[in-house]
């Protein structure tokens, strides 16, 4: 079973408490913020945006395919649509479509985040619960299959969804009862340190059959602090959390200003926690040019032989004998 408890020696920041306390509304209500009041791209309806996983002018590309490996240490690895052709078949390209909901409030405040800080305190926020989030995602997958596109991924951003856990297995559930599981793919980015106490805030309870089940769920998360910082113990037990959830986790780090020994930590750190999580680990340049970005991105651009990913292959090399992607995520087993 999984444990209610929190964390040894674990304490809550005034930042979590009332990130909690704005997204969680109760009555099973939640708060997400209309991106009609702000500045982010492809807005659809205050409920969600169009987003393109994979382009190559901004250089998101999925650098784990044989076509694009060239590239793997200068582009930013964008992988959704290629873990989301594994789950429904059919070629990457035909799910390079995602709509994001965000939820309306942020434990953390990093100074790359491309959402206005504003909107992960609560402004701008309005309520609704699963079944609206479901209702509207269904709702305007129609409209785009009308002209033409597929949409087969909701994801739910933020904000940090997983302040509210039971809303992403809401979210899930709603998805389950309308048949959509065949033809979407659920998935949720995280920063994972807000885990642990919202799941011990929630009386949401899964059995082993539900935590199966939620291997469908893919919990894409940035690990914003390394280990030996202030906040990675929480990370790693939220990260502990989510697979003992059933959640399907892929990690990533934005590492231009890890070092080479935070990184070789995050490597035993990964792997005691899981044996496949280092290798699914997306080590990005977050060579990132959003406008939003402009005047609060300080963080260092290496040259190409000196990039985060070129390390960390050195890292994985000497460690587990393989290569930064030799092979694709999903392929990875967790353990």
């Amino acid at each position: 079973m999984v444990s209610n408890a929190p964390a040894a020696g674990s304490t809550e920041r005034p930042i979590l408490l009332r990130a909690h306390r704005i997204v969680n509304v109760g009555g099973g209500d939640y708060a997400f913020t209309d991106l009609r009041k702000t500045d982010l791209g492809g807005v659809q309806s205050r409920q969600f945006r169009f987003f393109t996983p994979v382009r190559r002018d901004r250089m998101r590309l999925p650098t784990s395919l044989p076509e694009f490996a060239g590239l793997r240490h200068v582009a930013n690895l964008s992988d959704s649509p290629v873990t989301v052709a594994a789950e429904l078949g059919g070629h990457w390209s035909e799910h390079n479509l995602a709509a994001i909901t965000h939820v309306a409030a942020c434990n953390f405040r990093c100074s790359y985040c491309y959402v206005d800080y504003r909107h992960l305190a609560g402004r701008d926020a309005f309520i609704t619960n699963a079944d609206g989030v479901v209702n509207e995602f269904v709702a305007l997958r129609r409209t785009a299959q009308a002209a033409g596109r597929q949409l087969s991924l909701l994801r739910v951003s933020g904000g940090e969804p997983l302040l509210a856990p039971s809303l992403v297995i809401e979210i899930y559930r709603a998805l389950a009862a309308r048949g959509l599981l065949e033809s979407v793919v659920l998935k949720v980015e995280s920063n994972l340190s807000a885990l642990p106490y919202a799941w011990q805030q929630s009386t949401l309870r899964l059995s082993a059959v539900e935590r199966e089940e939620l291997r469908r769920v893919k919990v894409h998360t940035t690990l914003h602090h390394p280990p030996g910082s202030g906040d990675w113990p929480a990370i790693r037990d939220g990260i502990v959390l989510a697979l003992e959830l059933g959640f399907d986790l892929f990690p990533a780090v934005g590492a231009n200003d890890w070092t080479e020994e935070q990184l070789d930590m995050s490597f035993h750190e990964l792997a005691r926690i899981s044996p496949g999580l280092p290798r699914r680990l997306a080590v990005r340049p977050f060579h990132l040019d959003y406008p939003a970005l402009a005047d609060r991105r300080r963080l260092p651009r290496p040259a190409d032989s000196e990039a985060p990913s070129m390390v960390w292959e050195n890292i994985l090399r000497r460690h587990a004998g393989v290569g930064y992607l030799d092979e694709p995520r999903h392929l990875i087993p967790l353990t």
